[in-house]
């Protein structure tokens, strides 16, 4: 398995249920958001709902958990049947009693919830699929399936809404969680340990309590927090503009709806493009290569605010390729130095701690879009990019960060000692 993991059995499992969510992702990142702004036709309903979404992944703490107490497998399969189920519900009412904005609101929250349980599990998986040591070029390969399939799909997707509409581009999304559901169905991997047995709802909270405070503990002493008061002030930035872009491409196209699925492609292209050169560029000094690649991104997006619309999405995506690299880079290396029975737990608490920013990012950016222009909200991102470059750069610790494989996130526990804290938790 070492160098031939994408021959192996679970990883092409796992590769076959990106690829089918990817179909179904692309359909939903144009037809949800769309949908809310053509029934609302106010940037601020799109706000709140970006804000929903976003608070979902700052809720991951108190979800994600529980994955502790389902086998993956089942977890997997349960949590895209859910889904699936729930968004049936969408055109199921459209063509029967009516659909209402705020059920349809609440209704993306609650999937980003279970979204929010499936995550970490699929995070835990991986070095278990694989092996730690082809941690990197899973992800990065893993990563540029997943953004390769988002390209053509979304793309695609912005034509398909013009052509039948959000409702019915929504059920397209809930029959590939279906069929994602099934193909995982055929995983045979060995979970390192068993879910818990049956308990009472006091053991079971205490225990939870207990998973969550392990997580906590175990990266309290590294290099993570550090980290996330600047990730949360970009995370600001990201959800004053997102809930915006709906609308920013109906300006920038003259009401052309399918242009909105454009810029979302152009982003997952950069993005792509990032986890593409992850691998090759790994041996840079984190700090630096940080600050360079971010101050690109906002100079480029502050461009894409104000061009037309062509060079803007050509700008957007360029912007996008730091995303890419970063995230591969930050994510990787967290995989490799955590072990694996705390990989999800602090995936979740460091997750959920950077994604404060986005929720109160989104209701910004929604006041701000519905007084102003769609236009305003992309051009504080860019700003924000490099406010953050220059955060990093006024930051010694984190401005000569080495090379992603040399950085230690946690210099102050050695192996055995954390073979031991496993063990006592």
């Amino acid at each position: 398995m070492r160098g031939t993991f994408v021959r192996e059995r679970n990883f092409l499992i796992l590769l076959s249920g990106v690829f089918i969510n990817g179909i179904g992702g692309g359909v939903y990142a144009v037809s949800g958001m769309l949908l809310v702004l053509q029934m609302s036709g106010s940037v601020l309903y799109s706000g709140i709902t970006f804000f929903f979404l976003t608070l979902a992944s700052a809720m991951a703490f108190l979800i994600a958990p529980f994955a502790n107490y389902v086998t993956y497998k089942g977890g997997l399969i349960g949590s895209e049947l859910l889904k699936s189920l729930l968004l049936v519900t969408i055109p199921l009412f459209y063509f029967t009693i009516g659909l209402n904005v705020f059920y349809v609101m609440m209704l993306l929250l609650i999937v980003a919830l279970i979204s929010q349980f499936s995550y970490p599990i699929e995070s835990t998986i991986m070095p278990i699929i694989v092996g730690k040591e082809n941690i990197v070029k899973a992800n990065s390969y893993m990563q540029t399936i997943r953004e390769g399939m988002s390209i053509v799909f979304v793309a695609g997707a912005g034509i398909l809404v013009v052509v039948i509409g959000p409702v019915q581009a929504i059920l397209i999304t809930a029959i590939c969680h279906l069929l994602s559901s099934l193909t995982y169905v055929f995983f045979t991997f060995q979970q390192e340990s068993a879910p818990t047995e049956k308990q009472s709802i006091n053991l079971l909270v205490q225990t939870y309590k207990i998973d969550l405070r392990a997580g906590i503990d175990y990266m309290k002493e590294s290099l993570i927090p550090k980290m996330i008061v600047s990730i949360v002030f970009i995370n600001f930035a990201m959800g004053v503009m997102i809930p915006n872009m709906p609308a920013f491409a109906l300006i920038k196209g003259n009401g052309n709806e399918a242009l909105y699925g454009f810029y979302l492609a152009s982003l997952s292209l950069g993005i792509m493009i990032g986890a593409l050169l992850a691998p090759r560029i790994k041996q840079y000094g984190f700090g630096m290569l940080t600050i360079v690649s971010f101050s690109f991104t906002g100079f480029l997006w502050m461009g894409a605010a104000v061009l037309p619309a062509i060079p803007s999405i050509l700008f957007f995506c360029i912007g996008a390729i730091s995303i890419g690299i970063i995230n591969i880079l930050m994510f990787s290396s967290i995989q490799q130095q955590v072990e694996s029975a705390f990989i999800g737990r602090v995936l979740t608490v460091l997750t959920s701690a950077a994604s404060i920013g986005m929720p109160f990012g989104s209701l910004v950016g929604g006041f701000i879009g519905e007084s102003f222009t769609a236009i305003v909200p992309v051009f504080l991102c860019g700003i924000a990019m490099i406010i953050f470059s220059v955060s990093w750069l006024s930051n010694t610790l984190l401005r000569k960060l080495p090379k992603i494989d040399e950085v230690k996130l946690f210099p102050a526990r050695d192996v055995d000692e954390s073979i031991q804290y496993e063990k006592s938790v």
